[in-house]
Parts: structure tokens; sequence; C-alpha cells
């Protein structure tokens, strides 16, 4: 049983762990404790970052000079014939266990194998389609006795019908997808007319409100732990982000919540995460969901794995001396039991995505990563190194995620993460704050780009 810090960190060293992810600042509770012998993302580390943790880098984003608007999903795929040439050199021949972010494809199995490279992926069964698929999900929650919004699933997007029978706005989703992708927002048959083809689709009433999202965690034995929730900060076109496009969080404005729902949605968690273990799952999961203007608690979707906000509360749980829930993840995925204490609410922790809001365009100029603060100009000014929260002052905001000059970026594609102790938005997430509109102010006037002509 790893019950501490220091058993974690001894456990995953001696096992070479190999990051798999899209971004690697999502991997920072691993890296900030030398966790990760090698880390394989989409998009490019910080500079700085790869000898700042001792960790080997290999991104698609350095090869391509590209990013895209999927987060660096699709980018891995570029990497594929080149990773195990590159990474040989060092590891042929030596047993690694693998962290992934989210999906670990057979075909990088393959490839690593095929240069000497020994992966092991965590033996775990494969997820029901009830726990992957948006249209099988639905009705799995309501089985477990909790509230969604109304829904049905059709093969064809007829407005007249829908709008009749769902009002207007509506929610169109693909079966499958993460962060947003293959998520819209219809308002009337020229929204619909934007959709790709494809079906079946899952189709919701809009609920208005608060989201929120909720980590929870299924241990050895059954046992299940409600961790911190964050609420979503969603629909801030300001920033350049589409409907359902992740945006951010804020887990200090989860005390804004009437109390009741918090409750409301801590059981709905915990009845989640029981009923993952019946199916046995391991590991940390998320609960996404909806407290309306009128206070009920909606539950909309879970994803059985990290989430994009598991590093930012990794980075409370390490400041006050516990074993991040990223850390125990990995360690249960791979067999090993974890137990110990958690946190039973998070402190002020919140971070924001820009994105870049023009056609295609070169970076020419951008800002080094690290603390900065806004001074009386409006300006942002660099006060020293950092790479998350944990360096963060009260008054600061901290950069990270940032493209090297000379990289593309396509429409929608994340320009920069801004990390902050205080918030950057209203408690619903759903409007930038005074402070807000300075801090994106101030920072992307760091910026110069250039645009690529076709």
């Amino acid at each position: 049983m790893v019950t501490s810090l220091d058993e974690a960190c001894a456990v995953l060293r001696s096992a070479n762990a190999f990051g798999f992810t899209p971004r690697p600042f999502l991997f920072l509770p691993l890296l900030r404790t030398g966790c990760l012998s090698v880390l394989v993302s989409g998009q490019q580390e910080d500079q700085g970052w790869a000898g700042r943790f001792h960790v080997e880098c290999l991104s698609a984003e350095e090869r391509t000079r590209v990013r895209d608007d999927a987060g660096g999903r699709s980018d891995l795929r570029h990497l594929l014939p080149r990773a195990g040439e590159a990474l040989a050199r060092r590891w042929r021949g030596r047993r690694m266990a693998l962290a992934s972010y989210g999906q670990w494809w057979p075909e990088w199995r393959a490839e690593l194998a095929g240069a000497g490279l020994c992966v092991q992926a965590p033996q775990v069964p494969p997820q029901p389609d009830c726990l992957v698929d948006k249209t099988r999900m639905r009705p799995w929650l309501r089985s477990l006795c909790l509230e969604t919004p109304s829904d049905t699933v059709v093969d064809r997007l007829d407005h007249v019908s829908l709008r009749r029978r769902f009002g207007s706005p509506f929610v169109v989703q693909q079966p499958r997808g993460t962060g947003g992708h293959g998520t819209h927002l219809v308002r009337d048959e020229r929204d619909l007319g934007r959709i790709p083809p494809g079906g079946p689709w899952l189709v919701s009433r809009y609920a208005e409100g608060t989201a929120i999202n909720h980590h929870g965690l299924v241990g050895s034995h059954r046992a299940v732990c409600v961790l911190p929730a964050s609420v979503q900060l969603t629909n801030l076109q300001d920033v350049g982000a589409a409907f359902g496009a992740y945006s951010g969080c804020d887990f200090g404005a989860v005390r804004a919540l009437p109390p009741a729902a918090q409750s409301q949605a801590r059981t709905a968690v915990e009845r989640i995460g029981h009923a993952l273990a019946r199916l046995g799952y391991r590991g940390t999961f998320g609960v996404d969901l909806v407290i309306t203007d009128d206070h009920q608690v909606l539950v909309l979707e879970i994803n059985c794995r990290m989430q994009s906000s598991t590093w930012l509360l990794g980075e409370l749980e390490l400041a006050a001396g516990l074993l991040p829930t990223q850390l125990r993840h990995v360690l249960e995925q791979h067999g090993h039991s974890t137990a110990g204490p958690h946190l039973p609410d998070a402190g002020d922790a919140v971070q924001l995505t820009v994105r870049h809001t023009s056609p295609p365009a070169r970076v020419t100029r951008a800002p080094r990563s690290g603390r900065y603060a806004i001074n009386g100009a409006g300006e942002a000014v660099w006060r020293g190194e950092s790479y998350g929260l944990w360096e963060c002052g009260a008054d600061e905001i901290v950069l990270i995620h940032l493209p090297r000059p000379a990289t593309v970026l396509a429409p929608s594609a994340s320009l920069a993460r801004l990390i902050s102790r205080r918030p950057l938005t209203t408690a619903d997430g759903r409007t930038l704050t005074t402070r807000g509109r300075e801090a994106l102010s101030a920072v992307t006037a760091l910026f110069g780009v250039e645009v690529v002509t076709p």
C-alpha cells in the first residue's frame, strides 16, 4: 500500500515512467516530483522544462512548428514515425511504465517495440460503451437515479422538431469527443448547417447555470474518494473559446455555490464512483455537472481519466503535503494500492486558456514563461521563473504553455495558459472580471503574429 509521496516517488522513479500527453503541463505533478523519465507530447513543453525536471522531452510541435485547435491530440500521430528512433538511443532494452493522460494507441506500442523499447501499459479492462459513448452514458447515469438534462438520440438533425421538443437553444453532441470537440450549441438552422455530417447524435436541452467538474478516485478494494470540484470557465468569447471548448477552471469559486447543491453534487460523484468500482475501474475520474439557476443539480457526463484540472489540483495537494491525485491515478492503474488523506475542498487556484482568434498566423514574438505582474500602465512585467501555481504570488499571474517563435497557430489554437490565485471571472465562470480583462489584454500584447498566406 502506497500512502505517502516518498513511497509513490520511489515506485514511479524505479519504473522509468513514460509520459504520454497532448500538452506537457498536464503532467506537472509528475514532473515536479521527478517521476517521469520521458515525456512524449503533441504540443511542445515550455523552454527550460526539460532541464528543470530532468526529463527527456519529445513533441510533435517541435517538428511540425504547427499548433492546432485539438490541443495536441492529433499532433501525436505526426510524431509516431520518428518516436522509436529518437528514444531508442537512450532507452533501448529498458522496461518503462506508461503514464497516459488519455488514450494510448496500439500503433505507438508497436512502433516503440520495433525500436527495442518496452513500454508497459496498465493491465486494465477495456471501458464499456456506457463510459465512452455519450448516447449510452446518459441512460447509464439515469439508471443510478441521477438527474440529467432531457435528451434524445437521433440519426437525422431536424431543427423544427428538435426546437419544438427542447426549445432554443439546444445542444448537439457526437457520441465521442473530449474538450468540447463535437459539441455544438444550436440556435437556428444556420447553426445546424455548420455541424459536420454524421450521426447518431445526442441532442439535449440546454441547461443554463454554473458548470462544475468534480474529481473522484476509485482505489483498490472499491474504495471511493470524493475529491474537490472546480467551476468550469465557459462561453468566454473574449478568450477565443467556442461553445463547449475548455477555457479553464476556478477551484475557489465553488465556495460561492449553494451548500445544498454542493452536497448533492458530492453525493452524485460518490454514487458514480461506486458504480465505476463495480465495473472494475481503478483511478481518477471526472464528473461534469451543471447547477442550474434554480439550484437543480444535473449530471452531464463522466470521463474516466485525468481531467484538464487534475494537474492544478495536484499543485494544491503538493502544497498541502499530500499525495497528488495524479500520482495515485498512475499507481492505481498499474496495480499499486494507494491510500491517505485528501483535500476536503480546494484552495484558490485558477487557470484560463487564451486562444488565437485570427486566421492561421506565424508567431513572430512570444514572451517567456514565468511569473508576471500587471503594472499601472496595464503591461505584463516579468518577475521570475515559474512553472505553475506553486511559485505564483497573490498579485501575480503565471504564463505557461507558450508557443515558440516561428510556430504557426491554427484558428482557436491555444496561445497561453494563465495561472492565478485570484479569480479572473465572475463566480459562475461565464464572464471575465476587470482583472481578467486586464490580464488578457496585457498577455496578448506580449505576442506578435503575422498572417500566413496560403
